[in-house]
């Protein structure tokens, strides 16, 4: 073999090699995953669906636990390619980063989920209009969709500005510590997602009979509500991500069944495809709240 044939066959090898590298690269897949409870909570919970997505499709799939804040940085500076979050925070990256809709997620409590308006069961806060003068508790104030949006629009719906009408408006690190707050007499009242409460008494951190419910919605929803519902948690798909790749993120997802490990760990029946967020952005415009803002 001549010095140009083995400089060629070298040349090859090495382009062959980078080729390789390009591609495992290019299977590493960032899920961004919205955590309302902590990062330590939501790893718990989604951590077997990244193993199941891996094991489907022969990505990589990291799983990045992020509050409502980190989220939006996150999708700023694109970090994730997909990102599995509320529709309040759904709505937001399609209108400012073009994330598009995939599917969306199904709890045991259907593809609906909506807000919850608690108080101590032996206060005198009863009603919404009880709220007014009151120490309430709340997540992320704009950013959480189940314990803030939800209610906020509730209220305001009927005459109830929290931010006017309350004595105080505050807002937790996790929606777990506004259950324990209202339990414990340290606020009024606190606004939380639909489900929570029944997961806090299985975990056996609270009792249901410590709470009053305000404006209790009665209807087939299998968990307490003080909102109308909206859509589920949605995952989102960060813009130019390769069609192939979308491809079989969609299909391992819809395919996950009720009684998989990754089902059971994140609380979840499955997914379906996705669900018009329309009801949201006009929620989002009425409140004035981003990306309807300005």
């Amino acid at each position: 073999m001549n010095m140009f044939s083995k400089f060629l066959r070298n040349i090859l090898c090495v382009i062959c090699g980078l080729a390789i590298v390009g591609s495992a690269i290019a299977k590493e897949i960032n899920l961004g995953v919205l955590a309302p409870r902590g990062s330590l909570k939501s790893l718990k919970e989604w951590t077997e669906l990244g193993k199941y997505i891996s094991a489907e499709t022969g990505y990589k799939i990291n799983i990045i636990p992020l509050n409502p804040v980190q989220t939006m940085v996150a999708v700023k500076a694109g970090k994730v390619d997909f990102l599995l979050t509320n529709p309040v925070l759904a709505v937001g990256v399609s209108v400012k980063y073009k994330y598009t809709p995939l599917v969306t997620r199904v709890k045991k409590s259907g593809s609906q989920f909506g807000g919850v308006i608690i108080s101590a069961i032996n206060s005198n806060i009863k009603t919404a209009n009880d709220l007014k003068g009151k120490n309430v508790l709340a997540f992320k104030f704009r950013r959480s969709a189940a314990a803030y949006v939800f209610q906020v629009k509730h209220l305001k719906d009927k005459g109830i500005n929290p931010h006017t009408d309350f004595k105080s408006f505050r807002q937790a690190k996790k929606q777990d510590d506004i259950v324990l707050a209202v339990s414990r007499g340290i606020v009024d009242a606190g606004f939380v997602k639909t489900g929570l409460l029944e997961s806090m008494v299985k975990e056996g951190k609270i009792k249901l009979n410590q709470f009053y419910v305000i404006d209790q919605m009665k209807d087939d929803f299998k968990q307490v509500h003080s909102t109308r519902l909206y859509p589920e948690w949605t995952v989102m798909v960060k813009p130019g991500n390769d069609a192939t790749v979308i491809a079989k993120l969609k299909a391992a997802l819809l395919k996950l069944k009720p009684d998989h490990v990754a089902a059971k760990k994140a609380k979840i029946k499955g997914f379906i495809e996705a669900v018009s967020l329309e009801g949201m952005k006009e929620t989002l415009k009425d409140l004035k709240i981003s990306p309807y803002n300005s």
